[in-house]
C-alpha cells in the first residue's frame, strides 16, 4: 500500500518559475488578504506565446504538479509547498494529498 504524504506549508519558501513557466504553469503572489499578507496561489498561464495555453484551468495545472510532486519531482514539490494555506486546501480537495 502507498502512503502519500502532504508537504507542509513553507509560505516563504523561494520557488524559480523558470521552469514551471514552460510547463505553462507558476507559483503566484495574489492580492492581499484582509491582514495585509499575500496568499501564493499555483495557477496556470493565461497567455501563451507559443498559442494556446497547455492547461485549460487552474485545476488542470493543480492535476499536472499534483501528479509530477506524487512520481517524485523536486520541482512540482517545491512549488506545493510554496503555497498558501487556502490554496494548499483547495488544491488538496480538489486532487488529494501528495
Amino acid at each position: 500500500m502507498k502512503v502519500l504524504m502532504t508537504i507542509p506549508a513553507v509560505p516563504s519558501a523561494p520557488f524559480d518559475n523558470t521552469v514551471a513557466e514552460q510547463e505553462g504553469w507558476g507559483v503566484f503572489s495574489c492580492d492581499p488578504r484582509p491582514d495585509e499578507t499575500q496568499e501564493r496561489q499555483l495557477q496556470r498561464i493565461d497567455c501563451s506565446e507559443d498559442g494556446e495555453p497547455p492547461f485549460d484551468s487552474d485545476t488542470a495545472a493543480w492535476r499536472h504538479v499534483v501528479t509530477r510532486a506524487r512520481a517524485g519531482s523536486a520541482l512540482h514539490r517545491a512549488a506545493l509547498a510554496a503555497v498558501g494555506d487556502v490554496e494548499r486546501a483547495l488544491i488538496e480537495a480538489a486532487c488529494g494529498a501528495w
